[in-house]
């Protein structure tokens, strides 16, 4: 068989898939235009804000050289949507000092390397976990105290980060938290 035959049928059929589609562009376009938004969709860009729970800190481990804690986060997605929950900045307060600044996630920055993102269904939650280890410097003892005692004084302030279900949709939302444990 000839092969000009498979060739002139590929271009006729690719010739009258773009005509169909010039033709009726318009109209298709139109019918989108057109459609009724629901109550209940949201618009791109009107997206609320994800709600950040601090859970718990718990206390693993205690020796005179340090301490292994771990922060219990619940985020929960308010939105019909899906989002893609970049990251969580926090900072840890004992009694009012400082204690450490950590994270969890990462923010996209040039190329994305790898897929160190959080993505939370509509009307979901997920929780999130971050072990902490301290080293006892010798220069907080009631700090260290407390922690023996098992009553430690917190306070977690941080912001999250999140956007729309695509990393490229939308601009960047950021959310302020601040939480007093027992």
């Amino acid at each position: 068989m000839n092969p000009k035959i498979f060739v002139g049928a590929a271009v006729a059929v690719v010739a009258i898939v773009i005509a169909v589609i010039a033709t009726s562009g318009p109209s298709i376009v139109n019918e989108f235009a057109q459609k009724d938004i629901s109550p209940q969709e949201e618009l791109p860009g009107n997206i609320s804000p994800v709600q950040v729970q601090i859970d718990e800190i718990k206390i693993l481990e205690i020796s005179e050289k340090g301490a292994t804690l771990e922060l219990v986060t619940t985020v929960t997605n308010p939105n019909s949507r899906s989002i893609i929950f970049n990251l969580l900045k926090y900072q840890l307060f004992e009694d009012g000092e400082r204690i450490l600044a950590g994270q969890i996630g990462n923010r996209p920055e040039g190329m994305v390397e790898g897929s160190n993102y959080y993505t939370i269904l509509g009307e979901r939650s997920i929780v999130l976990k971050d072990k902490i280890e301290l080293k006892n410097s010798g220069n907080a003892p009631e700090f260290w105290s407390a922690l023996e005692n098992g009553n430690p004084n917190w306070r977690v302030t941080g912001e999250a980060f999140f956007n729309l279900s695509s990393m490229t949709s939308g601009q960047e939302n950021e959310v302020f938290f601040e939480q007093n444990l027992p």
